[in-house]
């Protein structure tokens, strides 16, 4: 039987926010912490283990004026729908911000955009015995 272990990649961008005044500069949702924590490491989908579905799921979330995710809105699919369900589940539930502000210091709504990477660690198959190693006792072969 194979192990299996879990590998998930969260990498980090910055995308612009909802349209704004366009002098006014554009307030983008801070993490607080650490986003890597946001998916914990049991949190890969049974089903998606089993069936081996691995990919990069990009996504964009809204945050509201309190810093909390209301939206989750897939920018690119790992073509998994399990895996691109659970991104926005876990990011949606998980996901804390610092609260972003417009230039008169106002809580404003904002966007944060980033990409997890689903991946199944396969561990090594064990090493077949040397040529020429003796059988080990009770082997085919071997009284």
């Amino acid at each position: 039987m194979r192990l299996f272990t879990i590998g998930l990649l969260l990498v980090t961008t910055l995308a612009p926010a909802a349209a704004w005044a366009q002098d006014d500069e554009v307030p983008r949702a801070k993490p607080i912490g650490s986003p890597g924590t946001w998916i914990p490491a049991n949190s890969y989908p049974e089903m998606a283990k089993r069936s081996a579905e691995e990919g990069k799921v990009s996504f964009v979330l809204e945050v509201d004026e309190t810093g909390r995710v209301t939206d989750c809105k897939i920018t690119q699919t790992s073509d998994s729908p399990l895996l691109d369900e659970t991104t926005c589940a876990l990011m949606s539930a998980n996901g804390r911000f610092e609260v972003a502000r417009d230039k008169k210091n106002k809580p404003v709504p904002s966007r944060w955009s980033s990409s997890v990477t689903w991946r199944l660690d396969r561990a090594p198959d064990p090493a077949p015995p040397s040529a020429g190693a003796p059988a080990p006792a009770g082997a085919p072969g071997k009284p």
